[in-house]
């Protein structure tokens, strides 16, 4: 046990949270993949394609060192799960379309993630080092640690309903605790243990960018939504997952996958406030978009 590395304790929390997510969930919720073609794809889209594309312009027009560059699109290939769809279901917001989002964003990191991530290191770094991300290999711890611990936690729903509804709760709370714990460790311990080492100087550099980015993501995102979609509780669900990111999955591609401390200091900047402010905008756009939208359509409803 002395000998266990931060990453390790990441990678084990990384399962228990994707169980958690699949306990949420019956083979028959996979049917809602199909009832909202429109809105799934327009989200799938915003969270797989527009957002690591803003993330590249943004990052780009930075002097940020290339490892960090590296680290903000290595954030913006991990989508968001149970916390994203934590935070529709807290401001009344379309639920349904946010489990659907999280269960084929979980299949389709297994292609993006080692595409995206080479293609950053390629272009940031190029031959100054020979940092790579094995798509076999990547593909196959992906899948060991996002989708075969979310099925199992299907099957556990499924088949154990009444014992996995008593556990939901105290699991939400001790994967909370425990992602919280790991983080402090990652944030605070040294690179012998699997610390990043971030200083003040990296949280005043890095965390201007990553507000920014995620604000801008979530505003444009819902905004787009909006465009195109008539759900108003549709639009706010893809702009809360196209802001919150899985820094979890994120911080283990950076440090364990590459093996590189300055590429999880994005990471782990994001996961300080991304909850909160995400959690802020959706509140906003419920408390003075909807709510209003839903008050005028109760008073020009015909009696």
């Amino acid at each position: 046990m002395a000998n266990l590395n931060v990453d390790d304790l990441l990678s084990m929390l990384l399962v228990l949270i994707m169980f958690s997510i699949g306990a949420t969930l019956r083979f028959s919720d996979f049917r809602r993949i199909f009832w909202q073609p429109r809105s799934l794809g327009i989200g799938l889209f915003l969270q797989m394609i527009f957002l690591p594309i803003l993330t590249f312009c943004i990052i780009s027009c930075t002097e940020l060192h290339p490892f960090y560059k590296v680290g903000f699109i290595i954030v913006s290939l991990c989508p968001g799960g149970t916390t994203s769809n934590f935070i529709s279901y807290l401001v009344n917001a379309d639920v349904a379309l946010s489990i659907s989002l999280t269960t084929i964003n979980s299949f389709l990191i297994l292609l993006t993630i080692p595409f995206g991530v080479n293609i950053a290191l390629d272009y940031f770094i190029g031959s100054e080092t020979q940092i790579t991300l094995e798509f076999g290999e990547t593909l196959v711890r992906v899948f060991s640690l996002i989708l075969l611990p979310a099925f199992l936690g299907v099957c556990f729903n499924q088949y154990l309903s009444k014992l996995s509804l008593r556990l939901r709760m105290p699991l939400k709370y001790i994967n909370a605790a425990l992602l919280a714990i790991v983080y402090t460790i990652k944030f605070l311990g040294s690179e012998e243990v699997g610390g990043s080492g971030v200083s003040f100087a990296d949280i005043k550099q890095l965390l201007p960018v990553a507000i920014l980015l995620q604000i801008i993501s979530m505003l444009i995102a819902y905004w787009l939504a909006t465009k195109i979609l008539k759900r108003s509780s549709s639009c706010l669900t893809i702009g809360i997952e196209v802001g919150l990111q899985n820094t979890a999955l994120a911080l283990l591609i950076a440090s364990e996958f590459l093996s590189n401390s300055a590429m999880s200091k994005p990471a782990l900047i994001y996961a300080m406030f991304s909850f909160f402010t995400t959690l802020l905008f959706a509140w906003i756009i419920y408390r003075f978009v909807i709510l209003k939208q839903r008050q005028k359509w109760n008073v020009n409803r015909p009696l």
